[in-house]
């Protein structure tokens, strides 16, 4: 939970998302925080742009509750009198994205959080994106916030700078009598580049260990 005493306007369950983006987007400047507009819309690619502003009737249906401010997505496939969609409309994805990148880079954000399933609502590759821009945001903004994540998808691993000493590994096992363990995986540039393999390559074939032997 995000401590009463924060001025973070969302909460840890998304809601509020519309006013956090808004204090985090520069639509004049095409800045997302400290990170370029354009390459958070890459990761989005059916939206050509994003806004937030007022719950309006003709884009918010009347059985839909009202907030007082809502995220409105421009969709590059529909017809242009028509392509105004809000988070309501939006996949569960997208709006995961924005959720981690705001979190990220947000002013007002906990200096200290943990997201469990990072790869939750993702497919495999926008997860592997996903957390490739996720560091940047982390890495980039002067609060140098500390952010612990979990993950079941091994693609999530190549999209990490595993060389930055910033950012670390961990494995999480259990030893013969259950207890967990966390041992950090040190990955050299010699062994990640051997034979073309990948962290995710490594992970799957177990000799990064946070893998059962089957």
């Amino acid at each position: 939970m995000v401590p009463l005493e924060t001025d973070f306007p969302m909460s840890f369950c998304g809601n509020r998302l519309a006013e956090a983006i808004e204090e985090v987007i520069d639509l004049k400047n095409e800045t997302y925080g400290h990170l370029d507009l354009d390459d958070v819309l890459d990761m989005l690619d059916w939206t050509d742009n994003i806004t937030t502003g007022v719950a309006s009737v003709e884009i918010l249906s009347p059985y839909v509750p009202r907030l007082q401010k809502v995220i409105r997505f421009t969709d590059r496939f529909m017809p242009e009198n028509n392509n105004v969609l809000t988070a309501y409309d939006a996949s569960e994805g997208s709006l995961y994205v924005l959720f981690l990148l705001t979190i990220a880079m947000h002013s007002q954000a906990p200096r200290l959080f943990a997201v469990e399933n990072f790869d939750q609502a993702l497919n495999p590759r926008l997860a592997r994106a996903t957390v490739d821009l996720f560091c940047q945001a982390i890495l980039g903004n002067p609060n140098q916030p500390v952010a612990f994540l979990t993950t079941h998808n091994p693609l999530v691993l190549d999209g990490i700078d595993i060389l930055d000493e910033r950012i670390r590994l961990f494995a999480i096992d259990r030893d013969n009598s259950g207890y967990s363990t966390i041992n950090r995986v040190t990955v050299t540039e010699e062994l990640v580049g051997q034979d073309g393999m990948t962290l995710s390559d490594l992970w799957v074939m177990g000799l990064l260990g946070g893998v059962p032997r089957l």
